[in-house]
């Protein structure tokens, strides 16, 4: 296939056309009084898309241009990986690095040095996340994490109280999940316990016929990754389950109907207490899981090796074993699980650390839906492991409200989650800005390293520009009030048109928020900037003469094959 080949300026230009369009539909949204953008949905006759969130309007956003459309994807690389990383702030590195490329692309005209201006950036950006992390505050209360909450998701009313009450269960590592809801009002349940989706494989196993449920106390757990199809085989195990005076958990990879009816007669007529149900996971992932639930429940899983024994041959000291397992049509629920809390905690590190491997991947490292497959899997798992859940339920009036609302309720958890691990500094822009003292009396190694200095000390301005202008407000003037205070805690309330402190008026933002916002926004603008040429496969349009993509959706038939 032959190549085309661009040179700059041409190279610049496109992609700099790219980045202005995407950025000028994205920035819109910023703030809590910024307007939303509407996207039609690419199906015709399905309701389009309302959003408030910068990243959702940048990935919806294509250009027919391959140069310009690679700018434009730069911008949604930025603002997915912040949204990745923290899930709030993905306008706020939309409009730094607008910023940022404008103010570069002109420095590159005028004959500075992109290499140069490129280490003026690094060092820059080094200071400037010194800074932030050296003066935030750290030490946060429920009702700062309701505020932040509050910013995060336009001031949603009532949303701050259950995401703070989640993450004091479930702690910042704590898993909570997110669906759509069936009622307006928003819905929290907190799971104590290890709980995933697969329910017990007959109703004739339930022990509460009312709640519909299947209650096992005290059981023992037999890990299985084969099929059972004889009954006699389990009636070893069973006779020394029965003889301890408790009951067993079944979590087998299946359990044949032969074998399956010997069960639940045996379970009716009370002889033996026992439930069956199928393992988490699916496929070559459910290898993993069997381990970890057998490091979960302090038992071992019978695998389909030739190491493992036979099951007429396992014994009790093979068996997991819990306080309580819970089944329902469509969930197990082990709660009190007997596993080493050591060796967990230390299987949940190793898995941690795995995931950040993942999310540390530049875009084109790998495979984007592999790399996501991969990532959401070690996240399961951790779940699994952690032993508590949540489950926040968003509610509203119509589907495109609740879907709308739920991703901007899922990034304030992110963003609150952020928070709590490197603190607070004022919101609305302000922090930034004050930054860009702290820049001005370095001394660069030549001017083009300084003139970098001076792009980013510019860039700064921008997000706390945005957010006044997009709120109504004369941001010179709100610039002019926040200059006049010296106080670094001092910020400004759109939403409320006040002043003041930054915990009390609820106005902000988590450094680890800003910090990557930034940080990304450099590094994408800093690789355009230092891009010479770009090579481009021409693509064969051949191969698609006498195609109708019209002809085929309506007759379901390719024209070319004939």
């Amino acid at each position: 296939m032959s190549k085309q080949i661009i040179y700059n300026p041409e190279v610049r230009l496109k992609m700099m056309e790219g980045i202005d369009r995407v950025a000028r539909a994205a920035i819109v949204t910023m703030g809590c009084s910024g307007p939303a953008v509407m996207i039609q949905h690419r199906t015709n006759g399905i309701m389009p898309i309302f959003t408030r969130d910068g990243v959702t309007v940048a990935r919806a956003i294509t250009f027919d241009d391959r140069i310009t459309d690679l700018g434009g994807r730069m911008l949604r690389d930025v603002a997915g990986a912040v949204s990745r990383q923290v899930g709030d702030g993905t306008t706020t590195a939309i409009v730094l690095a607008q910023r940022l490329a404008q103010d570069c692309l002109k420095s590159v005209a005028a004959g500075y040095h992109p290499m140069q201006l490129k280490k003026g950036l690094d060092i820059a950006l080094a200071l400037v996340e010194k800074t932030l992390a050296e003066t935030a505050v750290t030490e946060l209360n429920d009702d700062n994490i309701e505020k932040i909450v509050a910013v995060a998701t336009k001031n949603e009313p009532g949303v701050g109280k259950l995401l703070a009450e989640a993450l004091n269960k479930l702690g910042v590592d704590g898993a909570l999940s997110f669906q759509l809801g069936n009622k307006r009002e928003d819905e929290l349940e907190i799971v104590d316990g290890t709980q995933y989706p697969q329910g017990y494989l007959s109703p004739y196993f339930m022990t509460d016929n009312t709640r519909e449920v299947a209650v096992l106390e005290n059981p023992y757990i037999l890990l299985y990754d084969r099929d059972i199809a004889d009954m006699m085989d389990l009636i070893p195990l069973l006779e020394e389950v029965k003889a301890q005076g408790r009951s067993l958990l079944i979590i087998a990879e299946n359990v044949i109907e032969k074998a399956l009816t010997g069960l639940l007669l045996n379970h009716v007529r009370g002889i033996f207490k026992v439930v069956a149900v199928k393992p988490p996971g699916f496929g070559d992932k459910r290898l993993n899981r069997f381990k970890d639930l057998a490091l979960l429940t302090g038992g071992k899983a019978i695998l389909d090796d030739y190491s493992s024994p036979k099951l007429e041959d396992v014994t009790l000291d093979q068996l997991g074993q819990a306080i309580r397992v819970v089944v329902t049509a469509s969930s197990t629920t082990i709660v009190g699980a007997f596993g080493d809390q050591a060796a967990i905690q230390e299987r949940i590190e190793i898995l941690r650390k795995e995931a950040a491997i993942i999310l540390a991947k530049k875009p084109g490292d790998g495979s984007p839906s592999g790399n996501k497959h991969d990532y959401e899997e070690l996240e399961d798992r951790i779940v699994l492991l952690d032993g508590r859940t949540g489950m926040f339920s968003v509610g509203g009036l119509a589907d495109f409200e609740i879907k709308e609302r739920l991703i901007r309720i899922e990034n304030a958890y992110m963003s609150a989650k952020a928070a709590l691990e490197e603190g607070v500094l004022p919101g609305g822009g302000v922090a930034l800005y004050r930054c860009r003292t702290v820049l001005d009396n370095v001394i660069c190694e030549n001017a083009e390293q300084q003139q970098g200095f001076k792009i980013l000390q510019q860039a700064l301005v921008a997000p706390l520009q945005k957010i006044t202008s997009n709120a109504g407000y004369n941001s010179e003037a709100v610039i002019a009030k926040i200059d006049a205070e010296n106080d670094d805690h001092f910020t400004f309330d759109t939403h409320a048109n006040r002043y003041g402190n930054f915990l009390e008026i609820g106005i902000i933002d988590p450094v680890k928020v800003m910090r990557l916002a930034l940080r990304n926004a450099v590094s994408v603008v800093s690789t355009m900037m230092t891009t010479e040429t770009v090579i481009m496969e021409v693509p064969d349009l051949s191969i698609m003469d006498g195609y109708s993509p019209e002809w085929a959706a309506a007759t379901r038939e390719d024209p070319r094959a004939d």
